[in-house]
């Protein structure tokens, strides 16, 4: 039988990525970027869940709740991105690794529009000040299927 957990213990508490350099996160967490990284800068801000992929040896990976491409993976993390026996993502190796993992590429038209193409060499960091993250008050059980 699978484990369940109450509804009042999905009280969520919103918190700048920066300020939480020595913490996990867990499924069902929620990273807030500052602008869409496939819109570009100007955007509203996205979100993106952490998930756990069923059916490969324990990783993470994040996908975008809502738009066009809701559902759908945006990336999946390394091992080296968990902490040592759990299935986590711990801040340390974010804040450590984020300008290699949250970049974007993007040039403007012949109208001065920005569209975001990708273009050789020309990698930009999503922004890291303003990211948040909105999380459970205690990490997801393990569920058994």
């Amino acid at each position: 039988m699978a484990q369940t957990w109450a509804r009042s213990t999905w009280k969520t508490t919103r918190r700048v990525l920066a300020e939480i350099p020595d913490q996990s996160l867990w499924r069902g967490d929620v990273i807030r970027f500052v602008h869409d990284p496939s819109l570009g800068p100007g955007s509203p801000p996205a979100e993106f869940m952490l998930f756990e992929t069923w059916g490969y040896d324990d990783v993470l990976g994040l996908l975008k709740l809502k738009g066009y491409k809701a559902g759908l993976p945006f990336l999946y993390f390394p091992k080296e991105s968990q902490g040592s026996g759990k299935l986590s993502l711990e801040t340390s190796w974010l804040l450590k690794n984020w300008d290699k993992w949250f970049v974007y590429s993007y040039h403007t038209d012949e109208n001065e529009k920005l569209i975001a193409l990708p273009l050789e060499g020309t990698l930009i960091a999503l922004p890291l000040e303003g990211t948040l993250i909105k999380r459970r008050s205690k990490p997801a059980p393990r569920l058994k299927i």
